[in-house]
């Protein structure tokens, strides 16, 4: 369970930083509360979508389909 938390908050991390700099580069009027709530909306949406990634299996999944080709392509 840590690793999985530790890993959605690097996500929503990730997700902040990528957020904050499109907004940076498209808007030029800047209202501090209104920056503080889209910040925490950033990261709770990475930090939600990283847990809903793994409980669906989508990662599992991905990571299988990804090994299984690279190792066809190996031995084939």
């Amino acid at each position: 369970m840590f690793k999985i938390i530790s890993e959605a908050t690097i996500i929503g991390f990730i997700v902040l930083l990528l957020g904050r700099i499109i907004m940076s580069l498209t808007l030029k009027k800047k209202d501090k509360k209104y920056l503080m709530k889209i910040n925490i909306a950033f990261f709770l949406t990475g930090f939600i979508l990283h847990f809903i990634i793994e409980y669906l299996g989508i990662n599992c999944w991905y990571c299988d389909k990804k090994c299984a080709s690279r190792i066809c392509n190996f031995t084939g």
